[in-house]
């Protein structure tokens, strides 16, 4: 049986503060770090945006609504939380300041800059956090040194684990559908999106999941989902018209979606590979482990006889990743950095947490790399589980 647990091994011993984060949206915040030169004859507005509760897509995508132009046209260099308060730059293609100045909305705050060119992944260089973490009921100083203590023992580097929302915060299935895939399970796949529960999902939702997980009947199931599970009803009704076409079902979905499915197990074989790797008190500041692809070249080192030892388990080869039936889903594989850089690691503020009653609260700052997660780096200090 696979184990779907997502409890990747600490690196540090010491215990940690433990509590919670994200309780409210202003309690995480982040501000993209990255230089954009200024040049009055480029072609492209530059642009602060800063939001909060939306992803940076869904900016994106209003604001070219607003605009009245194709999202293609504007560009940033990472997509940031959506429950959080960030501030990144973005470019718009052929749009003039005061066009920018008529679009009134609260959803969004943008600041014109000046002008240069594409704003792409190039240019990020990292990302400051700073984050409230609620629900502490260690004393104020134990707080501060237990956090100061496991800094010192990181040095500097964390492992570079993906984030639980890479797999899906309240339902951890993306990774479960992209291994169905690879397999060519494309019923177990839809099913699996479609209907498998989980219990941090609203009692509602969990109900219609457990339903329909258990019967698989696909007649007026579209009807039980609210309007906004709009993926769900979308398989639903190509099954209803098409049954049994679970592959064209998969197709329904938007390109991006299917391919984060892909990338999603591809962060999983990773993630537990890495989790043996600490286990076994292996560290390699400087070493990249597979993204495992068709390509990949699983060479005879440590790590690369881990992820072929977790795909076996899995019964998922190198050759599944061609994706004869997706091919616009085959993935030659990359590589990512098993332990990630944590600069200017700073407790803010200590002190009574006003949303709970008797317990502490604390602010801490830093700044990370791309592609790094904060909440990795935090749960290294909270130890959560």
């Amino acid at each position: 049986m696979i184990e779907e647990r997502m409890e990747w091994e600490y690196y540090t011993d010491t215990p940690g503060t433990k509590g919670e984060i994200k309780e409210q949206v202003k309690d995480f915040m982040v501000t993209e770090l990255a230089s954009h030169d200024l040049d009055e004859d480029g072609d492209h507005l530059i642009i602060k945006l800063r939001k909060q509760n939306m992803t940076t897509m869904e900016a994106v995508s209003k604001l070219s609504n607003m605009l009245h132009i194709s999202k293609g046209r504007i560009g940033y260099a990472g997509n940031k939380d959506k429950r959080a308060v960030t501030e990144q730059h973005i470019s718009v293609e052929g749009v003039g300041e005061e066009e920018v100045r008529q679009v009134f909305t609260d959803e969004f705050d943008l600041e014109v800059v000046g002008r240069n060119g594409h704003i792409g992944l190039g240019n990020l260089q990292a990302n400051r956090f700073e984050i409230t973490v609620r629900q502490l009921n260690l004393p104020i100083e134990d707080l501060r040194n237990r956090s100061l203590k496991i800094v010192d023992e990181l040095e500097g580097k964390f492992p570079n684990y993906f984030g639980r929302q890479r797999f899906g915060s309240a339902r951890p299935i993306t990774h479960q559908v992209g291994r169905l895939i690879l397999q060519g399970d494309y019923e177990e796949a839809v099913w699996t999106y479609i209907a498998k529960p989980y219990d941090e999902e609203y009692k509602s939702i969990r109900k219609i999941r457990n339903e329909l997980w258990e019967t698989r009947e696909v007649e007026g199931a579209a009807e039980k989902f609210p309007e906004h599970f709009r993926y769900e009803k979308a398989l639903l009704y190509h099954l209803t018209k098409n049954p049994g076409d679970y592959q064209g079902a998969i197709k329904r979905l938007p390109e991006g979606l299917q391919t984060l499915f892909i990338h999603a197990y591809q962060s999983w074989v990773f993630n537990r590979a890495l989790s043996k790797l600490i286990e076994e008190d292996w560290f390699d500041p400087e070493y990249e482990i597979p993204l495992v692809g068709y390509k990949t070249d699983l060479k005879d080192n440590r790590p690369e006889n881990l992820v072929a030892e977790v795909l076996e388990e899995e019964n998922v080869s190198q050759e599944d990743f061609r994706l004869q039936e997706f091919p616009e889903l085959r993935s030659e594989g990359t590589y990512r950095r098993a332990f990630a850089d944590f600069r200017n690691f700073e407790v803010l503020d200590i002190d009574s947490d006003d949303l709970n009653m008797n317990q502490n609260k604390m602010t801490v700052k830093f700044d990370l790399p791309k592609g790094a997660y904060a909440t990795v780096f935090l749960r290294e200090i909270m130890k959560n589980g």
